[in-house]
């Protein structure tokens, strides 16, 4: 069963900045922790590339930190 995950902003109020997570989404879930989707970001995938949390990574591996957006 596929499931819609999206990119999304949080606020940091420890660096009083918005971050940017790599990881993506369901939308549920990014309304729980306060986060904001970001538009264009919506992507069709398998609900088992799910992490125990809900995420989902579309990085290939190897990684990339959180951006800061200012």
């Amino acid at each position: 069963m596929s499931v819609t995950v999206h990119h999304f902003k949080v606020y940091d109020a420890a660096s009083d900045s918005w971050i940017v997570p790599p990881l993506k989404s369901m939308s549920e879930r990014i309304q729980d922790i306060r986060g904001i989707i970001i538009p264009g970001t919506a992507e069709e995938v398998d609900r088992a590339l799910l992490d125990e949390q809900g995420r989902y990574d579309p990085r290939p591996r190897g990684g990339e930190r959180a951006r800061v957006l200012n």
